[in-house]
């Protein structure tokens, strides 16, 4: 093969063909438990390139691309160069850490360079936490892994490509999606980029535990089922040995050829519950290798209408929330973030939070394991996702089995969320059939859930408010039950359902009355729909139980407005209080989490007085400051566990 003088040289990489554009192209298995290991973190300042037109790859200036290297002096042409003053924190979003590139979409290179010494005998593997959109990493110059996802972890064997000395990261980061991944550019959230979670090198012997997953078998109060994979293994006959030693466990394994070892035993095991989230510290050794980790053991399943913990009637009193610092701007990632948004679920009363609509990170989940707040997990299977894609398909199924790989050991976790307000349609059921049998293939110990869309229960329930405002049925006539009518229910363990009476339904009543030629103010509707609010009764789902996964309305921190006033702090009040008393009539549903906890950046709120790009559904301000709805919620929990724990 030739090359002409001015074209950029053929590209070298480990991958099996030139510039492979898979999205797990290089990547090594996903080390369990990485936060456990021993790591050297390369947090701190990067130096960048924003790289608008993404051009650090492709133009022919660039010389075989961005992450090849640097000009050796002053003399050689490079139209890129690192050498200036930008730079970003890591980990950290771009977004609020730039003012220049709160909105921005696109592509900023980072450079690390760090001291390394090769460790005679060891492996040594490349790990982050999340990086938001498309990464490519390059060491050394040369192009090691792309990865696509930003909310799941990812990570490298980068053994062969350290040098004793000073080492060369690169990474760049696309935050653009598409319709053919997880989630698209349609977000309600503002989707910040950047190398967002923690970023790690972790020293390995040749031999050591890949992954590991110790959790009862499902049904079962007292039997632990273990599966050990270790990597560098090459023969069958492996040791493996797993000890629990508060609970005096002990139990020799043995792999197999692929270095799998698993198998049962009996063990007696205080149950991980929210009034007791016991944990228990879980030793795989193997060879040179230690694992360590605390590990909580409960149940969880369904009877009839009924969530069952550990064999008991759970309600869910909970909250949702957006992967947001509660204190100051931007995206969440660390211990301190996870601490604050602890303690203020805890301040709700709360033994439950939906972490929407994306993986959040592992500190967060770890917090919610030590202290017994559960889990919703999910995935951003959410609008304008092109159903009949087998790459979006493939999108969703690589990282879910990410995130389960990762969350697979955390107690708390009591559901996997598969998608969140999708419309029904051949091609959207078979996306979330095929998504609902890889998870339940992957993990069978917990509930399998969705949030669906409540807009045809809403339509249906408002078209009922209507004709009792223009005389066609009596002002005193029932209202028809709220059905849950969406045939992805049937795949579901627990039915998700996001509604917004109070909110969302006056508007468009009140215009098409008068588009009808009925005279009535928005707010004589939001007043009817306010006082029928109590009498709605929702039907349970093919006889499962439900949890109300979002209800709401928006207020800004500080207004105040009597009646009906939208965005006043009175307002959302009185919407939370008639759906409390709704809700509380309706015995199918075992659990709320309200939306949301915290103000959320969004590019789609567009009312530039109010609302300024803020979801202003939150229990708390963007600053972190209380509404008044947040002790209304906190005092209808106290009274929920007065009788419930």
């Amino acid at each position: 093969m030739t090359t002409r003088w001015d074209e950029a040289p053929p590209e070298e990489t480990p991958f099996h063909k030139p510039a492979d554009e898979r999205p797990e192209a290089g990547l090594a298995p996903l080390l369990g438990s990485a936060l456990c290991r021993p790591a050297t973190a390369l947090h701190g300042d990067w130096r960048i390139i924003i790289d608008q037109s993404n051009l650090g790859e492709t133009n022919p200036m660039m010389y075989g691309g961005v992450g090849r290297g640097e000009a050796d002096g002053p003399d050689e042409l490079l139209e890129y160069s690192f050498d200036g003053n930008d730079t970003l924190s890591v980990p950290g979003d771009w977004n609020t850490q730039r003012p220049e590139l709160f909105w921005y979409r696109g592509v900023v290179w980072y450079r690390r360079d760090f001291d390394w010494r090769r460790p005679s005998g060891r492996r040594v593997y490349l790990y982050f936490g999340g990086a938001n959109f498309r990464k490519s990493v390059y060491l050394n110059g040369r192009l090691l892994a792309r990865h696509a996802g930003g909310f799941t972890p990812f990570n490298i064997d980068v053994t062969d490509y350290l040098v004793d000395g000073n080492n060369r990261l690169i990474v760049k980061v696309d935050s653009r999606s598409g319709a053919d991944e997880i989630p698209t550019e349609f977000n309600d959230w503002l989707n910040y980029g950047g190398i967002t979670r923690e970023v790690l090198l972790i020293e390995l012997p040749p031999t050591f535990v890949e992954h590991a997953v110790v959790q009862l078998r499902p049904g079962s109060r007292d039997t632990l089922r273990v599966r050990v994979r270790l990597a560098g293994v090459r023969a069958a006959g492996a040791p493996v040995r797993l000890e629990i030693p508060e609970a005096g466990v002990s139990q020799d394994l043995l792999t197999d050829a692929d270095g799998l070892a698993q198998g049962e035993l009996c063990a007696t095991l205080e149950p991980w519950s929210p009034q007791a989230p016991k944990r228990y510290r879980v030793e795989i050794i193997a060879g040179e290798d230690r694992l360590a980790d605390d590990i909580g053991f409960r149940s969880i399943e369904v009877a009839g209408d009924q969530i069952l913990l550990n064999g008991k009637p759970v309600f869910l009193r909970g909250i949702s929330m957006h992967e947001e610092r509660l204190a100051a701007p931007g995206r969440a990632w660390g211990p301190e973030d996870a601490a604050a948004a602890v303690d203020a679920i805890r301040a709700l009363g709360a033994n439950f939070v939906r972490l929407a609509h994306y993986p959040h990170n592992e500190y967060m989940v770890r917090a919610c394991d030590a202290a017994g707040i559960l889990v919703w997990a999910e995935l951003p299977v959410y609008h304008a996702v092109d159903f009949g894609s087998a790459d979006a398909l493939a999108s969703a199924q690589r990282q879910y089995a990410e995130m389960i790989a990762r969350d697979v050991n955390r107690a708390a976790v009591v559901f996997w969320s598969i998608a969140n307000e999708t419309e029904p349609g051949p091609a959207r059921d078979a996306f979330l059939g095929a998504l609902a049998r890889q998870v339940r293939a992957l993990d069978d110990s917990r509930l399998l859930t969705a949030a669906l869309h409540g807009n045809r229960g809403m339509r249906r329930v408002g078209e009922h408010l209507a004709m009792q405002i223009v005389g066609m049925i009596p002002a005193d006539a029932p209202p028809p039950p709220v059905q849950i009518d969406d045939p992805l229910a049937e795949q579901l363990d627990v039915v998700g359902y996001n509604q917004y009476f109070g909110w969302y339904t006056c508007g468009p009543i009140a215009r098409e009355l008068r588009r009808r030629g009925i005279p009535i103010r928005e707010a004589d509707v939001r007043e009817r729909m306010l006082a029928a609010m109590p009498g709605f009764r929702y039907q349970a789902a093919c006889g499962k139980p439900i949890v109300i996964s979002e209800f709401g309305a928006e207020a800004v921190k500080g207004l105040r407005g009597e009646g009906t006033r939208v965005f006043s702090e009175d307002y959302q009040v009185r919407v939370y209080e008639k759906q409390l008393e709704m809700l509380s009539a309706s015995p199918a549903i075992r659990g709320l989490s309200p939306w949301i906890l915290k103000d959320f950046r969004t590019p789609y709120r567009l009312h530039t007085k109010w609302q300024q790009y803020w979801n202003r559904k939150g229990l708390l301000s963007e600053h972190g400051e209380r509404k008044l709805a947040f002790d209304v919620l906190a005092s209808h929990y106290r009274a929920l566990r007065d009788g419930d724990d």
